[in-house]
């Protein structure tokens, strides 16, 4: 499966910082629906996923789950913002399978930027990329149908039905899953 948070067209040579997590990174193995983080806790850590998918989501004030996003094998997941503003989560990250990630620190993540040009430069075009996707998603939700961001994600994580259930895909895209049952029975029809 394609890493669902990098742009598509786009390549980033993370692999030195990959090693970083594999070598000092501490290994933690998560059952499905375990929480690597739950909303409004402290959040001193990223994590590498090295197995398993990872749904992030936000509670709203009316007790509505929200799904942002997914991070896959091979994806860094945490709340970046959080992150790098030390405080709490805005969202939860929860196995949506079993899954295997190595965390770092934010201070040592810190510390792996400082490295050189050449961290810096990997962390400004991780970064451009994360904003460049969230750019896209949200014209998406703003400018595209929901069959049309459907054929977009399905494009992009043609695996995605094999992992995760169809309500859970419908949350992601802001539809019912009574609207995305006849999306894709209209495009059996096809």
């Amino acid at each position: 499966m394609n890493p669902f948070n990098v742009k598509d067209n786009t390549t980033i040579d993370t692999g030195k910082l990959e090693k970083i997590f594999l070598e000092e990174g501490i290994c933690k193995k998560l059952k499905k629906n375990d929480y690597l983080i739950r909303q409004n806790e402290k959040n001193s850590q990223i994590g590498f996923v090295s197995s398993g998918i990872f749904r992030l989501s936000h509670i709203d004030g009316n007790a509505n789950e929200w799904i942002v996003g997914y991070s896959f094998k091979d994806d860094f997941v945490c709340d970046y913002p959080s992150l790098m503003s030390k405080t709490n989560s805005t969202v939860n990250i929860q196995a949506s399978t079993a899954c295997e990630v190595y965390l770092l620190t934010s201070d040592r993540l810190n510390q792996f930027w400082e490295t050189d040009m050449d961290t810096q430069r990997l962390g400004r075009q991780i970064a451009e990329n994360m904003f460049a996707e969230i750019y896209r998603r949200l014209l998406g939700f703003y400018c595209d149908t929901p069959e049309q961001r459907y054929q977009t994600l399905m494009k992009r994580c043609p695996d995605l039905q094999k992992h995760l259930s169809l309500k859970e895909i419908a949350q992601f895209l802001g539809i019912t899953s009574e609207t995305l049952s006849r999306i894709r029975r209209k495009q059996l029809f096809k």
